[in-house]
């Protein structure tokens, strides 16, 4: 069960760059820079799905060279500004 704090992506190691899948199903994918553009997806499970779909999962293990990332999420809503 994923944690509703938490979403994860996948990072490889050598340079920092992030997973981005346009539509989650593998059919375009780049590595880019940025961590906010990166697909984040709710559960350690999903993250491993979209590596499988590049190819980076090996005897159901993620390759060597590659990690499941996490961070904490909140809506915008939620963010007080701060007061000056």
């Amino acid at each position: 069960m994923a944690n509703s704090n938490i979403e994860y992506a996948i990072r490889r190691i050598s340079d920092g760059a992030f997973l981005w899948d346009d539509d989650f199903n593998g059919v375009y994918q780049s590595w880019e820079d940025d961590d906010e553009n990166a697909s984040w997806v709710d559960s350690k499970d999903e993250a491993l799905r979209l590596a499988e779909l590049a190819g980076l999962v090996k005897n159901c293990r993620l390759a060597e060279g590659y990690e499941i990332t996490e961070r904490p999420w909140y809506y915008e809503d939620d963010i007080e500004e701060d007061e000056e």
